[in-house]
């Protein structure tokens, strides 16, 4: 197992999105070596300015020979990134190893199939760590979040959202719902959690959901037995002005097991729109 805390460094692997910034952001004000590789095509070009190596997709061979040419104690994935199309990698001899790997397994669900590219990883000798291992202060808190408390029907929603999400994760589906009390409005798919809550907002302007004040609440969590290592889930600003856009009263996030990132920029949209925003632990009622 890597340690986080090793004097040697940890390779951030990054794909798209801010995330990859938080995470080196964390480790750099926490003093911890590390070396950043982005992933070419998908990786926001910005991480050029933190002395990136950049690697396209399918060039397993040269990035393990990074790895070890850095002496690193173990990688940790960050960032968002679709199934690739097989045309659009640059496979060497040892990506064509692992490739075959891919193919065998492609109809697994995303938390089986990042569980085999993890072992990608093991197997030649770098361990894999979570966001939460390296950056653990963008790991959601229990408890308020900035200055709007949730009335004791959302925290009923969110268990019922909790319900919902324990008896889809066997089928690798989602990391949020979104409910009206007892009522399930919408769960995510593969579209993810924003295109998500803005086809909320278009089932409430065709008057598909209950009129008259604010009830609906979005709760993001992990999935039963979901590896946290990699994937784990994550709310941003976005999702926070998605959710005022779809007419939502708040967000209820499993605390300790989602990302919550630029927190302060969360915090100020949250309050603008009047939302409130709970870190809830599961199986846990207030």
């Amino acid at each position: 197992k890597a340690d986080a805390h090793s004097p040697r460094p940890i390779a951030i692997l990054c794909a798209g999105g801010a995330l990859p910034f938080a995470v080196v952001e964390a480790m750099r004000e926490a003093g911890r070596p590390f070396i950043v590789v982005a992933i070419e095509g998908i990786a926001d070009p910005e991480l050029s300015r933190l002395d990136a190596t950049w690697l396209a997709l399918g060039q397993l061979g040269k990035l393990f020979a990074l790895l070890r040419r850095e002496s690193c104690a173990g990688v940790v994935l960050v960032g968002a990134m679709n199934r690739p199309a097989l045309g659009s990698m640059r496979i060497d001899a040892i990506g064509w190893t692992y490739l075959f790997d891919f193919l065998r397994n492609v109809r697994l669900g995303d938390d089986a199939m990042l569980r085999r590219m993890m072992r990608w990883f093991e197997i030649q000798g770098f361990p894999v760590l979570g966001v939460a291992d390296v950056a653990p202060e963008l790991v959601a808190p229990e408890g308020r979040l900035g200055k709007v408390t949730p009335p004791a029907k959302a925290v009923t929603a969110a268990i019922r959202g909790f319900a919902c999400l324990d008896a889809l994760s066997p089928f690798d589906v989602g990391q949020a719902v979104v409910a009206f009390g007892e009522r399930i409005v919408a769960i995510e798919g593969a579209e993810g959690t924003d295109a998500m809550l803005a086809r909320v907002a278009e089932i409430r302007r065709e008057g598909r959901l209950p009129r008259g004040g604010q009830d609906g609440v979005l709760l993001k969590a992990a999935k039963v037995g979901q590896s946290l290592r990699v994937d784990m889930p994550v709310i941003g600003p976005l999702t926070i002005e998605r959710a005022a856009g779809a007419g939502l009263a708040g967000v209820i996030i499993e605390a300790h097991r989602v990302l919550l990132l630029e927190s302060a920029s969360v915090l100020t949209a949250a309050e603008k729109a009047g939302l409130f925003l709970f870190g809830l632990k599961r199986g846990e009622v207030r």
